[in-house]
């Protein structure tokens, strides 16, 4: 798992190691920016998840009191519209605040403890890009004598460095507009709210409808029905505009799996290794399809 990310944390950042090398650039000053930079992304982005959590936490108490007023406020409206009220009481006695804030904020913190090993991951990190000074070189090298496995390993490599560097590129614009128009609608966390939409855009399909769920749940306890379905409704358009005509409009043919793989992974590799499985679970997915399943 660790390893896996760091490799393609490299794998989207070696272009920008690459780059600073062709302009001349020495190769630890290369290297010291490209790492700075990863670590830059990754210590801001951990410490705004974890303030967030933490503050998010705390005011659990007054969002189950909102909660309970919210499904008060339901019963006595379905009871004005005639409706027996022991029918009501049993419809809504299945549904619970407490397990549903206690749900969002466990998807939360299970997101969260997937970065519990990031000091691992900056040391996996630090050892690839030192050896991806010399690993063209040595690629070159064995696919000129006819390693076809090789061959494969550094196209499958290269298909999804140009897709995890344009999910980047599109998570970092909708995480961004999220943000806004969360501060736009007046729900609280909004920066939190715009990562967790940046995090769950690298989740092919289903990652949009994950990232609406913990600030719909919020802006209606917060605000009501009416603000908590725009908030649905804006983070639908934005993430899901972004994953179904920006992405395949430049994406060019993708990354080669059928949609039902794509769901099937992220389902398959997400019960596996936890939240960080269904972000992993594609990239996982195709090097086993490319490398194994198609090697011969």
């Amino acid at each position: 798992n660790a390893l896996l990310l760091a490799w393609l944390i490299v794998l989207v950042a070696s272009p920008l190691l690459y780059w600073l090398k062709r302009k001349g650039a020495p190769s630890w000053l290369s290297f010291l920016v490209t790492l700075l930079v990863i670590l830059s992304a990754l210590i801001g982005f951990g410490l705004i998840l974890v303030l967030g959590f933490n503050q998010l936490v705390v005011s659990i108490p007054n969002y189950l009191d909102q909660a309970e007023e919210l499904i008060n406020s339901i019963k006595d409206f379905l009871i004005s519209l005639g409706i027996n009220k022991d029918d009501v009481n049993a419809l809504l006695s299945a549904i619970s605040p407490q397990e549903l804030v206690e749900g969002a904020v466990s998807f939360l913190g299970s997101l969260l403890s997937s970065f519990s090993n990031v000091i691992l991951v900056i040391l996996l990190v630090i050892f690839l890009l030192i050896e991806a000074f010399s690993a063209p070189q040595k690629l070159a090298a064995e696919i000129e004598k006819g390693n076809n496995y090789l061959q494969r390993f550094f196209h499958v490599s290269d298909s999804l460095r140009k897709y995890f560097q344009l999910t980047t590129v599109v998570a970092l614009v909708t995480g961004v507009l999220d943000t806004i128009f969360f501060l736009l609608i007046g729900v609280d966390f909004a920066i939190l709210w715009g990562i967790i939409a940046f995090l769950c855009s690298y989740i092919p399909t289903l990652g949009f409808w994950l990232a609406a769920i913990p600030p719909t749940i919020l802006a209606l306890l917060e605000l009501g029905p009416l603000q908590g379905l725009i908030v649905f409704l804006g983070v639908v358009l934005i993430n899901g505009f972004a994953e179904n005509v920006i992405k395949p409009k430049y994406m060019g043919e993708g990354i080669d799996l059928s949609p039902f793989m794509i769901i099937f992974s992220v389902i398959f590799w997400a019960a596996l290794l936890g939240p960080m499985g269904a972000i992993l679970g594609v990239p996982v997915s195709l090097l086993f399809k490319e490398l194994i399943l198609e090697a011969d």
